[in-house]
């Protein structure tokens, strides 16, 4: 093949996955500085209206660019991700940037010290950071705009969210604008706004990917990757899987083997939430379960009875308001955006004897799940009730009150309370054109099996067999 022009041909370059491109690298069709010199124009010319990111650093990034494309050609990369260009939520630390959280608190904040693990991994790994991505304040919400930078459109209808709190890793990968986004998700916050952009998000076992610093969120939080296909998934993985000993949780998980049996494949329409999806997330999951059937698979319907603890998962959520911002004097709390005001006045109002209800409610969830996969291997659900929602424009934004968006993410939230392995991929999409996603959640540490029925899934769900 002919070496690929960077300028005639920058949506070809865009438009390679994370194999594709770095085959490109070693057999000299392009180099890391043609991809990076495609994605700069790219987001200059449309980064205006879609508004992914909070922060780019074009300097380091060619530099790193520069010293991938020297060993490729010494023939010596350092992994599956050398040259490709991969952006970090704003909630994790890159050395060198600023760490602003979406956030008028943080607004001045200066140049993190160091990176975060997943962070060095990935630098370690030849990956080429170019930016951090927007996220909603904290990343307390599943909308797509936050007081610092603002509003952040879903590409493929930019009347609409890009979904949180992954708002501009979910944005930037949709718009074609590089293969792989490193995103955070406690409650879905990879997941859904996948689902909203019709991309594959990866929410891995909790500690696959290790974590630093901790917050109040620790115990659920988990990050993830967000790419255009399953096998960009797997590359991300095989670099961000490691063990750091800061994070014990990550020092100490073990792959599980996966077994030779055929796998048992469950479903159910409703979990989480008392939320029922809308007709056209029913026809397409149907139709899905079809297209499985079909190829011979056996798929049954399953009773999760872990449905309505979206207000006990919302009162944990108020508690932990409280708990990150309540060493924080008065005057820099009223820095914070109005609904993470509300969520911390709420928070403080909680009594222990409610607190202490929701906590064994969730647990009871858990055991629920326990059950339900003591007879399956996993389990397919729609990812979200429905397709993306009108995005919240900054005049209506402030003034929104916060609302328990676990109600909209019940499918999503009870895999960070268990620590389950859970893939979105696209499902087809909508009259109005918006993407649906479909779920599939495995055994904690089969993270392999998830990502393999998730590839294989990936050929069957056409968009023309998913769409109804």
């Amino acid at each position: 093949m002919a070496r690929i022009d960077p300028v005639t041909a920058r949506d070809e370059l865009l438009g390679l996955g994370v194999a594709p491109l770095t085959r490109a690298f070693h057999d000299a069709i392009c180099t890391p500085v043609d991809v990076l010199e495609a994605l700069q124009s790219a987001i200059e010319e449309g980064d205006e209206l879609i508004n992914a990111f909070c922060h780019l650093d074009w300097q380091q990034a060619f530099e790193a660019a520069r010293e991938s494309a020297l060993r490729y050609r010494a023939g010596a990369p350092l992994g599956p991700l050398d040259g490709v260009p991969v952006s970090v939520k704003d909630l994790t630390d890159v050395r060198g940037w600023p760490t602003r959280r979406g956030s008028l608190l943080l607004a001045e904040a200066g140049p993190a010290s160091d990176d975060a693990p997943a962070v060095a991994l990935l630098r370690r790994g030849g990956a080429v950071l170019f930016g951090k991505t927007t996220t909603t304040e904290f990343g307390w919400t599943i909308r797509s705009d936050n007081p610092l930078s603002g509003l952040t459109r879903n590409p493929v209808d930019p009347a609409h969210s890009a979904g949180g709190s992954s708002s501009g890793a979910a944005a930037h990968v949709a718009a074609g604008w590089g293969p792989l986004a490193l995103g955070s998700d406690a409650g879905g916050s990879v997941r859904i706004p996948a689902s909203y952009c019709g991309l594959v998000g990866f929410k891995p076992t909790f500690g696959a990917i290790p974590m630093v610093p901790s917050s109040a969120f620790t115990e659920f939080a988990h990050l993830g990757p967000l790419s255009r296909s399953v096998d960009d998934c797997r590359a991300a993985m095989q670099v961000l899987s490691r063990p750091d000993p800061r994070d014990l949780a990550s020092t100490f998980f073990r792959k599980q083997g996966e077994g030779s049996r055929p796998v048992r494949v469950g479903w159910t329409l409703l979990l989480g939430s008392g939320v029922q999806p809308d007709e056209y997330v029913t026809a397409a999951f149907h139709s899905s379960l079809e297209q499985l059937r079909a190829a011979g698979c056996h798929v049954q319907e399953v009773d999760a009875r872990a449905q309505d603890c979206a207000d006990a998962m919302w009162q944990i959520w108020r508690s932990r308001m409280v708990e990150s911002f309540s060493s924080l004097p008065a005057p820099q709390r009223d820095k914070l955006g109005a609904g993470l005001r509300q969520l911390y006045r709420e928070g403080e109002a909680m009594s222990m004897a409610d607190l202490s209800a929701a906590r064994i409610r969730l647990r009871q969830m858990a055991v629920d799940l326990g059950r339900v996969f003591s007879d399956i291997d996993v389990l397919l659900t729609p990812m979200t009730p429905g397709g993306a929602p009108l995005a919240l424009e900054p005049d209506r934004a402030e003034r929104a009150p916060a609302e328990n968006w676990f109600l909209q993410s019940g499918y999503s939230y009870p895999f960070n309370i268990t620590g389950q392995p859970a893939l979105s991929l696209p499902m087809g999409r909508n009259p109005q054109g918006l993407p649906l996603g479909l779920q599939i959640v495995g055994h904690k540490f089969h993270d392999a099996r998830v990502l393999e029925i998730g590839a294989q899934l990936e050929g069957l769900l056409s968009p023309a067999g998913a769409e109804n």
